[in-house]
């Protein structure tokens, strides 16, 4: 196929408004985001606005690939004004190039940023988004407060056993070196409180707390003392799965659904929420393809500039009811009344065969 500079011009053109689109994008997340993380790590324990901005950063990934194909749309109908508003859409028309011809470009680019959405973007915002959970999860666990007496340093840290939940205030020392240690210790099922734990000192690690030299009381009983005394804990990391467990599904990498999809059916769960997502991922580059026809149909509007204004806003509003429709398509299909491969592709075929459709009429009559 020749590829001509005129496909190339209405390419570039085209990638350009996708990107500021994409840009705004993503400074409008960091915007709004980085307050709800200042607002998760504020009084915790080594961390900062440089902390909350890392957090927001991990975060935007996922919620641009959220967001690709308003991107898309808006990126095209920015092209398709500039090219309406330069007269070059009548120059091209008028010098015998098809409609068609100059929306191949735009076709093609939608196609590509779905496939490096797919392939690239959604696995990366995946293992993104679980490091996040992750990094967060374990730093939140940490709480610093200071002790009216000398200004100590306290550490308040919660920790899950295999049948307690545990909550550990102590003096910071180093190398999971703790001392003043009382250790709250709760049923897990009920949240019940066992009993309480105070020690001279204690010691840390990824599997247990240690406690040394300590009293046990408890509710009902006398205070007995200790030397050693041991508490298994869980990992802070997470087995794989429990991250299939814990990670929703629209957060997945395409992957790693089909196998989330086959362990929620082997558990007796629904597999259809992950089989809706797979599906979902896979028709995106459908989705955004017709996301660029729909703007399409701005280039074939009349020559004013209100009436390309009032064919802006119908692209918009159309596209935000693909997106509602597609919402709709896929509640069903979790609820069990559709298919989830149905509810996966055809508000975006529907939305692709009514802008060709449009664009034919309007091209050929």
């Amino acid at each position: 196929m020749h590829i001509s500079r005129l496909d190339l011009y209405i390419f570039k053109l085209t990638l350009f408004g996708i990107l500021v689109a994409a840009g705004g994008v993503c400074l409008s997340i960091i915007l709004v985001d980085i307050v709800e993380q200042l607002r998760n790590v504020s009084g915790v324990a080594n961390a900062n606005t440089f902390t909350a901005l890392r957090f927001t950063l991990m975060r935007t990934p996922g919620i641009l690939e959220l967001a690709l194909p308003f991107a898309v749309l808006v990126g095209s109908i920015v092209t398709f004004m500039r090219l309406a508003r330069s007269s070059e859409i009548v120059a091209m028309r008028a010098s015998g190039v098809s409609t068609w011809r100059f929306l191949s470009p735009v076709a093609v680019l939608a196609a590509l940023v779905g496939l490096f959405a797919i392939f690239i973007l959604g696995p990366s915002a995946a293992r993104l988004n679980l490091a996040y959970e992750t990094q967060l999860q374990a730093l939140t666990a940490v709480a610093t407060t200071k002790t009216g007496e000398g200004g100590r340093t306290m550490m308040w840290i919660k920790d899950r056993g295999p049948d307690l939940q545990i909550t550990v205030s102590a003096e910071a020392g180093s190398a999971g070196q703790y001392s003043n240690v009382t250790l709250l210790a709760f049923s897990k099922t009920d949240s019940r409180f066992v009993a309480r734990y105070d020690a001279k000192t204690a010691r840390r690690t990824d599997q247990s707390w240690t406690l040394f030299n300590g009293v046990k009381s408890s509710i009902g009983t006398q205070a007995t003392p200790f030397e050693t005394l041991s508490f298994p804990i869980l990992k802070d990391r997470l087995d794989d799965s429990q991250k299939n467990k814990d990670a929703t599904a629209r957060a997945m990498s395409i992957w790693d659904l089909p196998r989330a999809a086959r362990d929620a059916e082997a558990a007796g769960g629904s597999p259809q929420r992950y089989w809706l997502q797979f599906h979902r991922k896979l028709a995106l580059p459908i989705a955004l393809l017709s996301m660029a026809m729909i703007a399409a149909v701005l280039s074939l509007s009349g020559d004013r500039f209100g009436q390309r204004a009032i064919m802006a806003a119908a692209a918009i509003a159309a596209g935000l009811l693909v997106y509602f429709v597609n919402d709709i398509s896929g509640a069903l299909a979790t609820a069990g009344y559709a298919p989830s491969w149905i509810a996966a592709w055809c508000p975006p075929l529907a939305a692709l065969f009514i802008a060709l459709a449009t664009v034919s009429y309007r091209e050929d009559g």
